[in-house]
């Protein structure tokens, strides 16, 4: 995984979204890259215990040392008072949101290059006129990766029209697709690179699962798919 870019997962709800933005922390975390989680879909205090499992029971630990952090922007919908050190007032209000992201990455980036995830837009687009949602997104990541960081955005499938679904992708430098549906009376899972700048790109959509501690993915026995994948996800040493 790079250290800097702008990247947007997207898929229909129960596609694995979440799940794989904790793999993806878990990730960063572990070569010692600070992450910024903004919890829009839940409380933090109901993340912590998937996150840390994908995290092997490192979170605590990752919090305490600034690594990690959870920020809620849950509560003010729910109309309860926050109990974490980091939380929107409001979760609609875009300055509020911008002035937050600005002052966290003055804060984590002496630690290094800082991930920042939004997790999940679509309230942001629920709230807002998405032309002004989709500026606002473009202008957080040109911030980010200023700071040499990344910053990555869930949103389910759906909840934008397809033109402002495109110009999402346009601005960003990664953009992963997710699917679920059902065979053979179970419910399967794929994935694809969509868009991948200045990388390979694998498009064809791959089975990948998920576990309670990791998100695997199965390219099957094929070693030509496997070579692909392998040269897609990885750059040649320098």
């Amino acid at each position: 995984m790079p250290d800097s870019y702008a990247g947007i997962v997207s898929g229909p709800p129960g596609a694995g979204k979440t799940p794989s933005l904790h793999a993806w922390a878990d990730f960063y975390l572990r070569n010692s890259r600070p992450v910024v989680l903004f919890a829009f879909d839940d409380l933090p205090s109901n993340l912590r215990g998937p996150l840390g499992t994908y995290c092997h029971d490192r979170l605590e630990e990752y919090e305490k040392s600034g690594l990690a952090t959870l920020v809620d922007c849950y509560s003010s919908m729910a109309g309860v008072p926050s109990q974490e050190k980091y939380a929107l007032k409001n979760r609609a209000d875009l300055n509020e949101l911008s002035l937050l992201i600005t002052d966290l990455l003055s804060e984590k980036v002496k630690l290094g290059s800082p991930k920042v995830i939004i997790d999940s837009a679509t309230p942001l687009f629920t709230y807002k006129d998405p032309s002004l949602v989709v500026q606002f997104l473009a202008s957080v990541a040109a911030k980010v990766k200023a700071k040499g960081g990344a910053f990555v955005v869930s949103l389910t499938s759906g909840t934008v029209s397809d033109e402002v679904f495109k110009r999402m992708e346009t601005l960003t430098d990664m953009a992963v697709e997710m699917r679920i549906f059902e065979a053979e009376g179970r419910k399967k899972r794929e994935i694809r690179i969509a868009k991948a700048r200045g990388q390979r790109v694998y498009e064809d959509w791959i089975p990948f699962y998920i576990g309670t501690k990791t998100v695997s993915i199965n390219v099957g026995e094929d070693p030509v798919r496997y070579e692909r994948l392998k040269k897609a996800l990885y750059p040649k040493p320098s």
